[in-house]
């Protein structure tokens, strides 16, 4: 389905970059003003009419992203003994288009998923995808993602209720990515999901998943109702998708998290930007970007060639409408019931399921037949590594910027 195997998290690095022009500041460069210009002719139909304003705005914007000439800020270290200071050139927050930006922003949601949300208990990753024919309803209605992703906490939480036998607790974190291996439009949705939750006594019930043809079953009908709903689908082409052999959607949760390092690098995985720098190769003198990725079973290959107005185009299709939030936190882990942890009776005695000690779940439940021996003690024995943190500046006394030097207003785009 053009989904990246989530095998690849192991080799990820956690590492940030300062800004700085890169490669894909030549390709915008060059020909930013061009593609703008051929947008409505050439590409609107295809990629969504209406959107070149908030292109060219984000952008505009990059193309300033890491020039020191468009504005700096000078930090110095406040001890007297140091006295080290340094320069660093304004930031655009360009998500989902500057590498820099956006790997930045995943860096920083993971630690912050890892260290202040996520419970040091069981999660798995989900992963919701639909067939070719409806994913031209997200290209052009950005907004979709946020229903959907309603109806799949709802339809996990009528199934844990039913496995269970009483109404249970429990929190998810789902973030919806448009894009597929080569830039290719590819809506799904990437969710951690808590395997089981507290019941009304503060138990918590451990709720391992076995098969999942029915509930495949049962979110392809969901789906399919919601959208006939919305008459965006015919009840006759519903009918007509309901018949297939091969529906087109499917849900993995092949990648279980049981430890802080497989926790961090999902997290970063589902927040990650569309591009790599590390994935392209820009031919200035033909106009060219050369894209290269792991190999491919449904382009057969691993290698393509763009041209720039074209590679451009694949790319800010990626870029969300402004104020579209694409990644959402329900049940345990919404804002409001976490603010609430501390006051809930049977929370205040379960402190160390949110430190860096070992877990002891002295009143785990779990379903008769539904969990081997070796998964309870794998349950009870989870152990939590110290946490790391984002360290780009190792400094023992604190950094302050003393002074800002700019030639516009992207001053207030402040840099760290």
């Amino acid at each position: 389905m053009g989904i990246q195997n989530t095998s690849v998290l192991k080799k990820q690095k956690a590492g940030y970059l300062p800004r700085g022009r890169n490669t894909l500041h030549q390709v915008f460069e060059r020909h930013f003003t061009d593609f703008c210009s051929r947008y409505d002719e050439e590409y609107a139909d295809t990629f969504g009419k209406f959107r070149l304003e908030r292109i060219q705005t984000v952008g505009e914007h990059f193309l300033t992203c890491g020039d020191y000439r468009q504005g700096k800020a000078r930090i110095r270290c406040t001890n007297t003994n140091c006295g080290h200071d340094y320069f660093r050139p304004f930031s655009c927050k360009g998500f989902y288009l500057c590498p820099s930006c956006s790997q930045k922003r995943t860096l920083l949601f993971a630690e912050h998923l890892n260290e202040e949300v996520l419970l040091r208990l069981p999660h798995r990753q989900f992963v919701f995808t639909f067939p070719k024919c409806l994913r031209v309803f997200f290209r052009h209605n950005r907004k979709l993602f946020a229903e959907i992703s309603k109806m799949i906490f709802a339809m996990i939480s009528d199934f844990y209720r039913e496995v269970a036998g009483k109404k249970i607790d429990t929190g998810m974190i789902i973030a919806h990515q448009t894009f597929g291996d080569m830039l290719r439009f590819n809506p799904h949705f990437h969710a951690i999901l808590l395997e089981g939750g507290f019941d009304e006594e503060g138990s918590f019930v451990y709720l391992p998943f076995s098969g999942l043809e029915k509930m495949t079953e049962c979110f392809r009908r969901t789906v399919l109702r919601f959208f006939t709903e919305k008459k965006l689908l015919t009840k006759q082409f519903a009918q007509n998708l309901l018949s297939w052999k091969h529906s087109g959607f499917s849900i993995d949760n092949s990648v279980r998290i049981l430890d802080e390092s497989s926790r961090d690098n999902l997290a970063q995985y589902i927040a990650r930007p569309p591009i790599s720098l590390k994935k392209i190769h820009y031919e200035g003198f033909k106009g060219r970007v050369l894209f290269h990725t792991h190999y491919n079973e449904y382009f057969k290959e691993n290698v393509h060639m763009f041209k720039a107005c074209d590679f451009r185009a694949e790319l800010t299709q990626h870029i969300p409408p402004k104020g579209v939030q694409l990644i959402r936190r329900y049940g345990l882990y919404s804002s409001r019931i976490k603010g609430a942890w501390e006051s809930m009776p049977h929370w205040r005695d379960r402190s160390s399921l949110r430190c860096g000690t070992t877990l002891e779940l002295p009143n785990v439940l779990q379903p008769a037949g539904k969990t081997s021996t070796r998964a309870r003690q794998g349950l009870r024995n989870l152990k939590i590594s110290k946490l790391s943190r984002i360290q780009t500046f190792q400094m023992t006394h604190q950094m302050h910027a003393l002074t800002r030097r700019h030639g516009h207003a992207c001053c207030r785009r402040f840099t760290r």
